[in-house]
């Protein structure tokens, strides 16, 4: 009898426990059901706007004017400043002097190569005035 009382004693304390946690879940549902229920009522009757008092509109007017007045003033910082811009001037520049400086190289190895061709067109031309020469004193003696 003692094993049938324990069994019995161990399921009337299991059951009052899931009882008791039964109550919870239904007050929690009636709670929710209430505060559905009230913001179905405020949805339905949305409250009326303030209305602001002069004072109160000036001052917030005020604090508006203010608020963009510093954002004009952080835009326009932002778009004359740009450290991210100066580094790209200055590496452009850097480049277009890089280039400058190799096309000045390019242009006198030309000009000596230039110069140099022009040395060797003389000496052919003299050379050749030289020969013609030789060529007429040789005929005119014979």
């Amino acid at each position: 009898m003692d094993l049938i009382k324990e069994i019995n004693d161990k399921y009337l304390a299991l059951e009052a426990e899931i009882d008791q946690k039964l109550e919870k879940v239904q007050a929690e549902e009636l709670k929710l059901e209430r505060q559905n229920e009230r913001l179905a009522e405020t949805s339905l009757h949305p409250p009326a706007p303030k209305v602001l008092s002069y004072e109160e509109a000036l001052l917030r007017n005020t604090n508006t004017l203010k608020a963009l007045e510093i954002a004009k003033a952080r835009l326009r910082s932002r778009s004359t400043y740009s450290p991210v811009e100066k580094l790209l001037q200055q590496a452009l520049q850097n480049y277009r002097k890089e280039l400058e400086s190799l096309q000045e190289v390019k242009d006198k190895l030309c000009d000596r190569e230039v110069l140099e061709e022009e040395d060797n067109l003389y000496d052919l031309v003299m050379q050749n005035v030289i020969e013609a020469k030789k060529q007429q004193s040789q005929t005119a003696d014979v």
